[in-house]
């Protein structure tokens, strides 16, 4: 399958071991021109530290070595970066990045529930508080940081997936080589990680986002 079929059916694509003298600025632009996207952002390192050393408004503040959560990245923007990529700097063997299609979170929800399920921003964005739904159109997200339920149907989604990743058959990757790269549409799937273990804390991913052609973005 190219590129855009294997985003189509499992929301991410495994790109493999890139050339480490290939910047992920580099790998990102190329992949922008493969599926009609472009590079919204800079490049993000991500690390692994210990419990109260990074801000609270921050995934690593908040769950420092623990496993992070099934989620879209700027799940509470109004319209989410459409794919991110994430490749290793320093790699480990120890730590599991999961990778979970809607289409396994629906399978395990009642019928409608997503559809009906609202969120709302922990905290104001631009000066104004609006709802979100869980699915609108193209985009699917979820977040339990920085998205709080709203109604029934969005409390009883939280509670399912609070349980741990293997409930929806993740595909799981393993960020273990320098240069190993994986591709996913954040308006499809959801990702996280296993625990780190201290032997693994020196671990580092870089992270860029990329966006839909302005004339592809759906609004809420």
């Amino acid at each position: 399958m190219n590129v855009a079929d294997q985003l189509s059916e499992r929301g991410y694509v495994d790109l493999g071991r890139i050339d480490v003298g290939v910047s992920t600025l580099e790998l990102a632009r190329g992949l922008a021109d493969v599926i009609g996207a472009r590079v919204c952002a800079s490049v993000d390192t991500l690390t692994t530290t210990a419990p109260g050393t990074k801000p609270l408004n921050t995934y690593g503040g908040n769950y420092a070595l623990s496993r992070l959560p099934l989620h879209t990245d700027l799940a509470h923007w109004a319209v989410p970066p459409r794919y991110l990529i994430l490749r290793c700097v320093v790699g480990s063997p120890d730590v599991v990045t999961h990778v979970v299609h809607q289409r396994e979170i629906a399978r395990s929800t009642p019928v409608g529930l997503i559809d009906r399920a609202l969120l709302r921003p922990r905290r104001r964005l631009d000066g104004r508080m609006f709802l979100l739904r869980m699915r609108h159109g193209s985009i699917f997200r979820w977040d339990s940081l920085f998205l709080e339920p709203d109604n029934a149907e969005a409390r009883l989604v939280r509670e399912i997936l609070a349980e741990e990743p293997s409930r929806f058959a993740p595909a799981e990757v393993v960020m273990d080589q320098p240069g190993r790269a994986i591709l996913i549409d954040n308006w499809s799937a959801l990702h996280g990680r296993g625990a780190v273990p201290l032997s693994a804390v020196s671990r580092r991913l870089e992270r860029v986002y990329l966006e839909d052609q302005p004339n592809d973005q759906d609004a809420p």
